[in-house]
């Protein structure tokens, strides 16, 4: 198997679980309407795969979109802002390869930046706020994938998810229980209670979230 990595780092990340499946009559790369399945966490997002396929694209296109789809509607597990690893297989020559789109520590990150004043280990600054992030790689295992074993351009396989953000979406009940256990957290930041929540306080399942930034 050949290795393609784009980064590693021991960090956390944000990973996106999913399986798409092309039946023997064509190959992975050839997808085509009505031969591919397409698992994802969330019906969106399985769609958008489907979407992309019926516009030409291959099952790595497909994939693509599905991790776009599920940043907007999953953001409690996957997202742009994190990592992930992308194991791929063309079935027309048998093609194997492992692209590593792992998020990095900032180049500025130190072993002590989540102490507090007293020496004292600052859960809340390793897990909240801007110190907690690292340089993500999503976007860039997208385009790398796009750009080696795709057939669409990025930008028409990141549509499906451009254009869910902008018309909005309902949130679900897995959605409403781990925006309440976060709670506290999201009402710190303005621009994430703007996002998800409705006058500060907390949405009921069924509400649409609309994300046009």
């Amino acid at each position: 198997m050949k290795m393609s990595s784009l980064k590693f780092t021991a960090g956390r990340a944000l990973l996106v679980i999913l399986l798409i499946v092309v039946f023997p009559a064509a190959s992975l790369a050839d997808a085509r309407p009505g031969k591919a399945a397409i698992a994802s966490q969330h019906f969106l997002a399985t769609e958008a795969g489907h979407e992309v396929i019926e516009q030409g694209g291959n099952a790595f296109d497909a994939a693509i979109a599905v991790a776009a789809v599920l940043a907007v509607v999953e953001p409690t597990s996957s997202g742009l802002g994190g990592g992930g690893f992308w194991l791929l297989h063309r079935a027309e020559d048998g093609f194997e390869t492992m692209v590593d789109s792992r998020e990095t520590a900032p180049a500025a990150a130190h072993r002590d930046m989540y102490l507090d004043e007293n020496g004292e280990f600052n859960r809340d600054l390793a897990v909240n706020g801007p110190l907690a992030g690292g340089i993500p790689g999503t976007v860039a295992g997208m385009e790398h994938i796009a750009k080696n074993y795709g057939r669409l351009p990025l930008s028409v396989s990141l549509q499906p998810a451009i254009r869910i953000a902008r018309e909005g979406f309902a949130l679900d009940e897995k959605f409403v229980t781990l925006l309440k256990w976060r709670f506290d957290v999201i009402k710190r930041w303005p621009a994430a209670s703007e996002a998800y929540l409705v006058d500060g306080e907390m949405p009921d399942v069924g509400h649409v979230v609309r994300l046009p930034d």
